[in-house]
């Protein structure tokens, strides 16, 4: 049987991918968690930032603001 398909392939619609930064270090600071995000692709790093995430998230990563 022939595959069929609805759309050529490069005519599917597809949603831009997201470039992440990802942990590269993570503490407690005065009074709070810190945690420091860099980006694998140009680099930009967060500096030390407060944790408001859960740990899970912080796995996923964060959006790069220079990337994106």
């Amino acid at each position: 049987m022939a595959n069929l398909l609805l759309f050529a392939a490069e005519e599917i619609p597809r949603s831009p991918s997201v470039k992440r930064m990802h942990v590269v270090d993570a503490g407690n600071g005065p009074g709070c968690k810190v945690i420091q995000f860099e980006c694998g692709h140009c680099g930009h790093d967060t500096g030390w930032i407060e944790d408001k995430c859960s740990v899970t998230e912080n796995k996923r990563g964060m959006p790069c603001p220079e990337c994106n």
